[in-house]
């Protein structure tokens, strides 16, 4: 069960200090940092030519409004946050944001084209154009720090309970912003789609460098939104003379953000993933995967009530339906079982049709209430590869993505020796440990590598216990 997120109230009044000095600190070292740059170019600039969409959108005086809301834009995002922890991720994004922009700017110095417009008669304009010259141009940190901070509020909002009006009209106010570089004749279009592309992929990795705080859901939005943005700029960059291998490598880049998601088994912007345990004690909870089986399970039982241990057993539906006897015996001694797929199919689950994801989690469901009226309410997907259909199957069925924050190494493990000693080295309270049993495992490993890391634990002062809902993060 999920911590209920804090209350807008309560993050407006969280950490005023930080928020307040560090937006006023971070935009006056950029500040600095970029006018040093566009008055001191290191290697002779090079003028972006204008296209077709500089042809379309014409110049418009109001543009300056949205143009100048950009520092009140991105002002605004933190004060919503009310993790330190998720206050440093966005700040770490705006510091990694503005230094690829600035290191580009150093090799790579650029200017807009002049268009023929008296600025005189455009006051505020020609006040901008005076002290921010059109230099420093690709990519448009502009159009990038508005399609930055659009993709954190796509994150924050759903957790304040905003609707899709309010979700709605934040990519309204950040596509009024890129917009406005053109509109002003800041920049010209191959900037702004450049800056765009900047933008959604570094909020897309610092993403996954920070997952959203407990309590908050893993949300696709923004991932597929940052992937949609990259794949449209690279198809109109492909319409404005950009080299055709330069566009595709751009369009396909947005599928790698996807492919992060599914392959890498603790990423958690496509499906919530746990990966650790909040406690006060030395405790960890050791989890078993590709069970039952007949050899293994029954000699693992009695390891745990040895070590006074309690496991989570996450089983494979077909395994379990030849083998009822055990999953009874793991849940009559005090054990949990959990979901792995009915049929463990781990080349093919990640790319599985909506219909295929179903029935995976429905059959083994099946198979687990035919002997017990307390549904799993934990699953793990095979190899820890993820599908882009399971997020919502997973929710429609109350179970929850459980990943690993110490995997033991046994399916390729040699001796037991060794994976007692992996875990050891990476021991701390509330860490996940992810062990098989079955042939995956080499004869001489199996069962034996898990004695090794129950008496490691007892060595080390730690107990192996079942996290309640609430503990888990």
């Amino acid at each position: 069960m999920n911590a209920t997120p804090p209350t807008l109230r309560a993050r407006l009044k969280s950490h005023p200090l930080f928020k307040g000095t560090g937006t006023t600190v971070g935009m006056t070292v950029f500040f600095i940092a970029y006018f040093i740059v566009l008055n001191n170019p290191l290697f002779p600039v090079t003028v972006v030519p204008a296209t077709w969409l500089d042809d379309v959108i014409g110049f418009h005086p109001w543009s300056l409004i949205p143009y100048a809301s950009l520092w009140f834009y991105i002002a605004i995002c933190p004060s919503f946050l009310n993790d330190r922890r998720q206050l440093w991720a966005f700040a770490a994004g705006c510091a990694a944001l503005a230094g690829t922009g600035l290191a580009i700017f150093i090799l790579f110095p650029t200017a807009a084209p002049a268009p023929d417009i008296d600025w005189s008669l455009y006051p505020l304009i020609q006040f901008l154009k005076e002290t921010d010259s059109a230099g420093n141009a690709c990519p448009s940190l502009h159009a990038a720090f508005a399609v930055f901070t659009a993709l954190w509020f796509a994150r924050t909002l759903p957790a304040l309970g905003a609707g899709l009006v309010l979700q709605f009209a934040n990519f309204v106010w950040a596509g009024l912003i890129v917009y406005s570089t053109l509109a002003t004749k800041q920049h010209v279009a191959i900037d702004a789609l450049y800056g765009a592309i900047l933008g959604a992929w570094i909020a897309s990795l610092n993403f996954i460098v920070f997952p959203s705080p407990h309590g908050e859901p893993a949300l696709r939005r923004p991932l597929f939104t940052a992937i949609i943005i990259i794949k449209l700029c690279a198809l109109l960059l492909w319409t404005s003379e950009t080299s055709t291998a330069l566009s595709l490598a751009l369009f396909f880049t947005g599928g790698a953000l996807v492919l992060y998601q599914i392959f890498i088994p603790n990423a958690g912007e496509l499906v919530r993933v746990i990966t650790r345990f909040e406690t006060s004690a030395r405790e960890v909870w050791l989890t078993l995967d590709d069970g039952p089986d007949p050899d293994d399970t029954p000699r693992i039982l009695d390891l745990l009530d040895q070590h006074h241990a309690r496991a989570t057993f996450f089983l494979i539906g077909q395994r379990a339906a030849r083998h009822p006897a055990l999953v009874a015996a793991i849940r009559a001694r005090g054990h949990e079982v959990a979901h792995h797929t009915h049929t463990h199919p781990c080349g093919t689950f990640w790319c599985a049709s909506p219909t295929r994801v179903r029935r995976e989690l429905d059959q083994a469901l099946a198979v687990f209430t035919a002997t017990s009226p307390m549904p799993p309410s934990r699953f793990r997907a095979p190899v820890g590869f993820k599908n882009l259909f399971l997020a919502p199957a997973l929710a429609e069925r109350g179970l929850s993505c459980i990943g690993w924050s110490i995997r033991s190494g046994d399916t390729y493990a040699l001796s037991p020796v060794t994976v007692g000693a992996r875990i050891a080295s990476k021991l701390q309270p509330g860490a996940i440990i992810l062990m098989h049993e079955g042939p995956p495992v080499l004869p001489s490993v199996r069962v034996t590598a898990i004695a090794t890391v129950l008496e490691t634990l007892t060595q080390n002062g730690y107990r192996s216990t079942i996290p309640p809902a609430e503990s888990l993060r």
